[in-house]
This record gives C-alpha cells, sequence and structure tokens, in this order.
C-alpha cells in the first residue's frame, strides 16, 4: 500500500519540479536580458575608445532634428566639398541595428572600439572645411589619433576635426563656415584609409551623430 502511494505521488512530483525548472529558466533569460540592456544602455562612451571618458552619447529620437524636418535654414555644410568623399565607418549608434553597428566598430591594437563619429574617406586628398562659423578651441597632436582640431559654435555646439594634415591655425582664431582648416589625412587608428577624416560633433556636452547634425536648423534652438 506504502509502494502504491509513493508511486501516485511520483508522477505529480516529476511535473512539478519540471514548471519549477521551466519558470527558473524563463526568470534567468528575463533577468539577463535586463542586467544587459541596463549595462548597454549606461556604457561608458569615449571617443575612439581612446580620449574623454566622459561623453556620452545622444542617442535614439534624442539624437534626431528637433524641428523635424530636413529644412536647413542655415544651411550646415558638411566638413569636405569633394565630390569624391564617402563615408568609410559610420557613427556607433546603441539603437542600431546589429548590421550597422558592425560597420561602426574600430579594431586598433587587439582592441574594438564604438566610433564616435563619422569617418570621410577619399582616395585623393581633399580640403578639411568648417562646416560653421566659430573660434578655434584646440589645436592639438596626438601619437596615435594624429592632428586634432576643436571649433567651438553658437547654440553650445563643439565640432572636432581628427587625423587632418597640419593646420596653420591656432587657438583663438575665428573661423567661418567653409573656410578650409586642413587637409585630409590619416592616423594610426583609420591607418587602412588613404585619406581620412574622422569628424565629431558635440551638442551640449553629448556626443551627436554627425550626419544628423547637418538637419539642425540653429535659429530655433534656445539659446
Amino acid at each position: 500500500m506504502k509502494n502504491l502511494n509513493v508511486k501516485k505521488l511520483f508522477v505529480p512530483g516529476v511535473y512539478l519540479i519540471a514548471v519549477i525548472s521551466v519558470i527558473a529558466c524563463i526568470w534567468l533569460t528575463i533577468s539577463s536580458i535586463s542586467k544587459y540592456l541596463s549595462e548597454k544602455r549606461d556604457f561608458t562612451y569615449s571617443v575612439n575608445g581612446l580620449i574623454d571618458e566622459d561623453a556620452v552619447p545622444v542617442q535614439g529620437e534624442e539624437n534626431k532634428n528637433p524641428n523635424g524636418d530636413t529644412n536647413n535654414k542655415l544651411g550646415i555644410i558638411k566638413p569636405y566639398k569633394d565630390e569624391s568623399v564617402t563615408i568609410g565607418r559610420y557613427f556607433y549608434d546603441f539603437e542600431d541595428e546589429e548590421k550597422n553597428q558592425e560597420n561602426a566598430i574600430i579594431y586598433y591594437e587587439n582592441t574594438y572600439m564604438q566610433n564616435s563619429g563619422v569617418d570621410y574617406i577619399s582616395e585623393t586628398p581633399f580640403d578639411v572645411l568648417s562646416v560653421m562659423n566659430g573660434k578655434i578651441l584646440s589645436v592639438e597632436t596626438d601619437e596615435v589619433l594624429g592632428n586634432i582640431v576643436k571649433i567651438e559654435h553658437e547654440k553650445d555646439f563643439i565640432t572636432v576635426y581628427q587625423g587632418i594634415e597640419k593646420t596653420e591655425l591656432k587657438v583663438g582664431d575665428t573661423v567661418n563656415q567653409g573656410q578650409v582648416i586642413g587637409k585630409s589625412g590619416t592616423s594610426k587608428v583609420n591607418s587602412n584609409y588613404k585619406n581620412s577624416l574622422h569628424f565629431e560633433v558635440y551638442y551640449i556636452g553629448s556626443l551627436m551623430y554627425p550626419e544628423n547634425f547637418y538637419s539642425f536648423k540653429l535659429d530655433e534652438l534656445d539659446d
């Protein structure tokens, strides 16, 4: 009789254990996904993974033109005019498709890094232009990143031109929109490109996707 009761309880017990196991697996999966998404969103962004560790990328909807259209009254231009220039590496957006993210990864000295700007490339050297009127904030030379020019603009915008050939500009100089600030060059990070410009845009201290920057209407942004 005792053995019979044990047999009756055995099958339900097995089912109960199986159900508990499935629930536990689902819970662990959900917890892992939540932890991944949280870590991904809080990931510390850096310029080519090498400098400016406090920089934070503007993501998703925040990275779009706040005016909702591409009619740019002030005509912000791209940092080049040569029609042969194309994009060699895109900006890394945490909310972008996986394929696009893979195309925005930098591999340097056995390290993978998220690209913090756009790398414009060409088979021949091209002029690098100031995208807006502004003032030279800094002119530096980095062993890995090459020559770097930072320009401060109105409305809390700062643009960075990295890996260019030597420039004659110095800190404090004013530049006009379309003014040549240097020639395309190369750097150790972008050594696979013959002629390139690594271009970054900061808006109120945050990185944004440069290709979206050209559609901003500065006269409608708050001072």
